[in-house]
Formats: C-alpha cells, sequence, structure tokens
C-alpha cells in the first residue's frame, strides 16, 4: 500500500468505526425502551383487569421485579409503576411486610417524578398496611397527608379513592364510624358516575367494593336492612372476580348472621366456601365468616355446630398466619368454652386472644376483658379477676371517651355548618337592605347621567373630529413610508440590472464573438484553415465554450441570488472533493500556460457551507489565479485552520505582486473593472458574504494568496 493513502485508510477505518459504535448504541437504547414499555403495559394491564387469582399475582411481583432490573437511576415513572405492581401483589398475598418496602418505593418514585395524584394510590395502600403491621404512627401520618391532598386535587376518580381510603382509616382504626361513613358514601357518589360511563370491569369493580364498605359500616351499626340494600347493588358485579366475590359474599353473611337468618347466611357461606376453592390462598375472609356462623350458632345454643365452624376458622388462620386472624379464632374458641362451662380452656383462649385483639379490635377487647374477668371468677381467682376488671373499667373508659369525643367532633361540625347557614342568612338579609339602597342611588344616578350624556356627546364629537385627522396623517405617513421602500427595492433592482448588462456585455460577448468568428471563417473559406491549425483552433474554442458555460452558470446562480427568497442550502461538504472537481474543471488552461495545480495541505475533511455557493466561488478564484500568474508556475490549494480556530481555504499563486492599495481597491470597489476582475470578483464578493465567510487576499514576493475565512 502507498504511504500516501495509509493515513486515508485509517481515517476511513475510524470512521466506519464510530459509525458501528452509534448504530449499536442507538439499537441498544431502542431495545431497552422496548422491553420497559413491555413490561410496563403486562402491569397496567394485570391491574386493570384484576381477578384475584394467584397467577395474576405471581405475574405483577414477577413482571414488576424484572422491569426494576431493567430501570436506570432516573426512570422515577417507570420505577413508580414496577414498585406499585410488585406491592399489590404482596398485598393480595397479604405478605404485608413485602408490600410495605414497595409502596414506600413507589410514593417515593412518584413525587421524584412529580406524579403526584398516582402517589395518593401508594399512600393509601400504606396507611392499611402500617395499621396491619402495628405501625400507627405511620399510619397517622399517611392519612393526614392524604386528607391535606384531598381538597387540591380535582380529578374524580382519584378523590373518590382519596375518600375511600380515609373512610378505611377512620373505621378500622380510628373506629369513628359516623365520619368513616361519609367518606364512603361520598366516594361511592363520585364513583358511580365513572361505573354508568365507562365498560372497564376494574372500574365497576372498584364502585362495587365502595358500596360494600358503606355496607360494612351500616353492619357495625348493627343496621343489617340498610347494609342489605346497598349489598344488593353490588349483585350485578358478581361473577367477575374472585376475591370481590369473597369480600361480598363475607358481607352478606354479617347482614344474615344480624337478622339471625341462619339459613340466608348458610347460603352465602357456602357461595363463599364454593368460590374461596376454586383457588387456594389465605383468604380471611373464610376466618371471619367461620366466625359468624359459629356465634349465630353459639346463640341458638348449637355447639357441635358452633365448634365444627371454630375448627373451620382455626385451619384457615393458621394458613394466614397473621395475629389479626388467630386472636378472633381464639377470641371465639373462649366464647365456645365459656358456653360450654369449660372455664380453664376458656382462659388460655382468651389469653391467647389478648395481645393481638388489644391492638386491631379496641370494642372487642373490652369484651374479652369482660368475658376474662366473668370466667376467671368462675374459677376463683378473684385477684386475677380484679385485675381483668380494672383493665376492663380502663378501657371501656377510653373507648367511651374516644365516642364522645366523636361525638363531640360531630356536634361541632353540625353546630358550625348551622351557625354558618345562620350567618349566611344574615347577610342575605343585609344584601336585601343594600339592594334596596342601591336601586333608589340608582334612581338619582340616573339623572346625573343623562345631563352628563350631553356633555359626553359633545366631546365624544370633538375626540371624533381629532381622531379621523389624526388617522388620515397616519395613514399617509405610513404610505409615505411604504414609497419610500418600493424607491429603495426599485433602486437596488436597477443596481442588480446594471451589474447584470455590465457584466453580460463584456464577459460574455467575448467568447461569444470567438465562436461566431470561427464557425463564420469555416461557412466562407473552408479551406482557409489547414488541418493543425483548426485543431488548435478548436481546442481553444473547446476552452472558450467551456468558459462561457460556466459563466452562464455563474451567472444564473448569481441572479438566482439576488432574489428576495433565495436560501441557503448548507451541509457537511467533502472538502478534498470539492477542491479535485475545482481544479478538474481548469486543469487544461493551466495546462495551456503549462502551469501546475495541486492540492496543498488539508487540515480538516469536512467545512458546513452551500456546496454550489462555495464551489463558484472557489472556481472563480482559481480561474483568477490562472489568469495572472506566470508561465510554468504551480498554483496550491490548501485548507487549514488559523489561530482563531477558524477554518479557511487558501490559493496561492506566483504573478506580479498586487499592491495594498490595489487589493483594497479589489475588495471594496463595487463597481465591476473589466480588466483585472471582470464579474468574478464581483460574484465571488458577494457570494463569499452571503455564506458567511470573509475574503481576505495577500501579495508578496512568495505570491499571492487568496483567502475564503469560514465564520
Amino acid at each position: 500500500m502507498h504511504l500516501k493513502t495509509l493515513p486515508i485508510c485509517l481515517l476511513l477505518w475510524s470512521m466506519l468505526s464510530n459509525m458501528f459504535f452509534c448504530s449499536t448504541s442507538y439499537a441498544q437504547q431502542d431495545r431497552y425502551d422496548q422491553l420497559l414499555k413491555e413490561k410496563k403495559k403486562i402491569c397496567e394491564t394485570t391491574m386493570a383487569t384484576f381477578s384475584g387469582k394467584p397467577e395474576s399475582l405471581d405475574l405483577l411481583i414477577n413482571t414488576g421485579s424484572a422491569g426494576l432490573k431493567l430501570t436506570r437511576p432516573d426512570d422515577h415513572g417507570y420505577k413508580f409503576l414496577f414498585n406499585q405492581a410488585i406491592g399489590n401483589g404482596f398485598y393480595y398475598k397479604q405478605d404485608f411486610k413485602q408490600a410495605k418496602d414497595h409502596f414506600e418505593q413507589a410514593y417515593s418514585e412518584a413525587l421524584k417524578a412529580g406524579l403526584l395524584e398516582k402517589s395518593l394510590k401508594s399512600l393509601g395502600n400504606l396507611i392499611a398496611i402500617y395499621h396491619y403491621l402495628g405501625m400507627q404512627g405511620k399510619a397517622d401520618d399517611a392519612a393526614q397527608k392524604l386528607k391535606l391532598l384531598a381538597e387540591a386535587t380535582d380529578t374524580l376518580k382519584n378523590k373518590s379513592d382519596i375518600y375511600y381510603n380515609l373512610g378505611l382509616y377512620n373505621q378500622q382504626q380510628k373506629f369513628y364510624y359516623g365520619i368513616a361513613l361519609s367518606y364512603f358514601l361520598k366516594s361511592a357518589a363520585l364513583h358511580k358516575h365513572i361505573a354508568d360511563t365507562v365498560k372497564a370491569v376494574k372500574s365497576k369493580l372498584d364502585y362495587g367494593v365502595k358500596l360494600m364498605m358503606v355496607s360494612e359500616i351500616y353492619i357495625y351499626l348493627k343496621q343489617p336492612h340498610k347494609a342489605l340494600q346497598y349489598l344488593n347493588e353490588v349483585n350485578p358485579y358478581l361473577g367477575q372476580s374472585i376475591i370481590f366475590d369473597i369480600t361480598a359474599y363475607g358481607k352478606f353473611i354479617r347482614a344474615a348472621v344480624l337478622l339471625n337468618d341462619r339459613k340466608v347466611a348458610l347460603k352465602y357461606y357456602n357461595l363463599l366456601y364454593s368460590v374461596s376453592g376454586k383457588v387456594h390462598g389465605k383468604w380471611s375472609e373464610l376466618v371471619s365468616s367461620s366466625l359468624e356462623i359459629a356465634a349465630l350458632a353459639l346463640k341458638d345454643k348449637d355447639y357441635p355446630l358452633a365448634k365444627s365452624y371454630i375448627d373451620r376458622a382455626d385451619q384457615q388462620a393458621k394458613l394466614d398466619s397473621n395475629e389479626m386472624l388467630t386472636s378472633a379464632v381464639n377470641l371465639s374458641y373462649g366464647d365456645y368454652y365459656k358456653s360450654i362451662g369449660n372455664y380453664l380452656l376458656a382462659v388460655k383462649y382468651y389469653k391467647a386472644s389478648e395481645h393481638g385483639t388489644a391492638i386491631y379490635d379496641k370494642e372487642r377487647y373490652v369484651d374479652l376483658l369482660k368475658s376474662l374477668t366473668a370466667v376467671t371468677i368462675m374459677l376463683g381467682g378473684k385477684a386475677g379477676a380484679q385485675n381483668y376488671f380494672s383493665k376492663y373499667v380502663t378501657v371501656s373508659d377510653s373507648l367511651n371517651q374516644e365516642k364522645v369525643s366523636l361525638n363531640l367532633a360531630e356536634m361541632e361540625a353540625r353546630f358550625q355548618n348551622e351557625y354558618k347557614q345562620q350567618k349566611i342568612g344574615l347577610l342575605n338579609k343585609e344584601n336585601e337592605a343594600k339592594n334596596m339602597e342601591l336601586l333608589q342611588e340608582r334612581n338619582a344616578r340616573w339623572l346625573l347621567i343623562g345631563g352628563a350624556l350631553l356633555l359626553l356627546v359633545a366631546l365624544v364629537l370633538i375626540y371624533v373630529n381629532y381622531r379621523s385627522k389624526q388617522k388620515a396623517n397616519l395613514l399617509l405617513d405610513k404610505k409615505n413610508k411604504q414609497l419610500d421602500v418600493i424607491n429603495e427595492e426599485l433602486f437596488v433592482a436597477n443596481q442588480t440590472k446594471a451589474k447584470l448588462f455590465g457584466i453580460i456585455s463584456h464577459d460574455l460577448r467575448s467568447p461569444v464573438s470567438q465562436l461566431f468568428t470561427f464557425l463564420k471563417l469555416q461557412q466562407t473559406k473552408p479551406g482557409f484553415v489547414n488541418e493543425e491549425s483548426e485543431k488548435v483552433h478548436q481546442k481553444g474554442l473547446m476552452q472558450s465554450s467551456s468558459n462561457l458555460l460556466a459563466t452562464m452558470e455563474d451567472l444564473l446562480l448569481w441572479s438566482k441570488s439576488q432574489m428576495d427568497h433565495f436560501e441557503l442550502d448548507n451541509e457537511e461538504v467533502d472538502v478534498e472533493h470539492l477542491l479535485m472537481e475545482v481544479l478538474k474543471l481548469l486543469r487544461d488552461q493551466a495546462e495551456g500556460k503549462k502551469m501546475k495545480l495541486e492540492i496543498g495541505k488539508l487540515d480538516y475533511q469536512f467545512v458546513n457551507s452551500d456546496y454550489n455557493l462555495l464551489f463558484t466561488i472557489l472556481r472563480n478564484l482559481l480561474q483568477n489565479a490562472v489568469n495572472h500568474s506566470f508561465s510554468e508556475t504551480v498554483i496550491s490549494i490548501h485548507a487549514n485552520i488559523n489561530a482563531e480556530k477558524q477554518q479557511y481555504i487558501s490559493i496561492l499563486n506566483h504573478g506580479e505582486i498586487i499592491p495594498a492599495e490595489r487589493i483594497k481597491e479589489l475588495i471594496n470597489d463595487v463597481h465591476v473593472n473589466s480588466k483585472s476582475s471582470g464579474y468574478g470578483l464581483l460574484i465571488v464578493k458577494e457570494l463569499t458574504g452571503m455564506i458567511g465567510a470573509k475574503l481576505n487576499i495577500f501579495s508578496t514576493k512568495e505570491g499571492t494568496t487568496t483567502q475564503v475565512v469560514f465564520s
């Protein structure tokens, strides 16, 4: 391989390597985005069509975990979605510890991504989970944040969900059932419009869940008929989700138990057992429903039936391994053994239930302490009974105090509402009185306005007259300015026309005259020119024709550049290719003067410019160099970078030294001087300015250098 071609090969190899690296990087980026979108779609679809089946829970956990591994540190939106999906999976598997961790992460990532409304979902989940894990302080903090955000949220769905979560918080953790009922009713009312207008199953099931929570409060308030009223609205949504069906059947059972309707209770219990049997899982509703049937049997003194349902609840609670459920089962065992007179076993189960019941159900804890006091007395343990009774009094007083506080709060809210209504009434009366006064004042004002209007009409007429004259003057001034612009444009057009005719008269007439003279000579005296002279003249004519064509192209390009809407077509121009094309065009002319054209040092490969304009500039400059160079000299073209980091192309030729004053005239003279520059330098000066470059000319003993410097 020739040594001169080695740098070019290395450069090509570097370019190909960079292109391959960039294309590979883009392909990897596209693949990365595609994988994230696929995982996101799976999680969103699964949550939107959630059925409660174990495989759907595993799909959420596995897909979310795989998605998290793909995310980068700043992918907060994706991290929120994947953590929320994993949290939902663990939540319905009743693995509250892992659910807590992922919901906390989801909430944090939502805030980082600025997804305030989406963060509400994670915050609502955390309220319940903190409660289940005995972290009541954190649950209270989360509920307070949610309450503050409720008024700032205007999205119907989000507001409905906030009210729902606040209802759960007040029901399950604070036992403020009146406030909880108010929140649940607001939540259901807001969601009803969504459920009625959309076809999505998930949205309709969410509405059903909110109706069930309203019925839950009425069950607690011992109003089973009201509870059934809302539960019956849930019937159309049954059969679409296992979790939904199990929850609904559990509430139907509790309402039937309150009505002492064993037949209906067993009907829904069998439906519950049938649905839950389709999918093996930790169904807490099976535990509570079994205990409800057992309580109904104990009330009817059907002890064997009661024991069988408590045993069923115990088996299911052991699968769940949840203190809330096991404490409820132990409490039912205590009630059962107390009912049959086995006080030792009753005490044993009551004590086993004491810790969990104290945490999760204060009202049942009061009943438990009361029962412990009774059975301890039956066993003769007066000291122990006294201890339990003291606890009973303390907890009962505390619970009653909470209820009193709640009642006082509700009374205060009612009072404030009535007070505000009274205040509004008084303000309305005051407004009516003020309106009467305003009416009287208005009548008096109209009399004054009538007189003022007459004066105003006169003033308006004067003003209109003044404005008309002012507008006429402004319009005249505007027309004068437009006329000035038109005159200026006409002046420029005349100058351009003068330039064009001057160029045509000098630079086109000569080559056309030569061509015409030679053709006329051949026609009139074909034998006058011998064969050798004819070849010489033909070569000259070919050169003249080539120059004529180039001249025509330059004129067309220059004329086009004078148009108002001319736009540059900038691109990355290959400098070496451009210079070779320019040299090729003028090589024959140079050889006629025994000159050599060569490309010198190239410090850069590409320059950003308009190819056609730059080609025309360099061809004209090189043609001038050929015209003004001594015979048997070398003209070289270089592409370098100056001290100011500017790219420039220079042409060095060897001819007569041009004085500095003459160079200044050539650069600044706007008139065409046919003998020296012709149209070429005129075009060069204008086109160089159009591409944002600067023309420099230096002439010394070493030669004349013409530079095109790019800004």
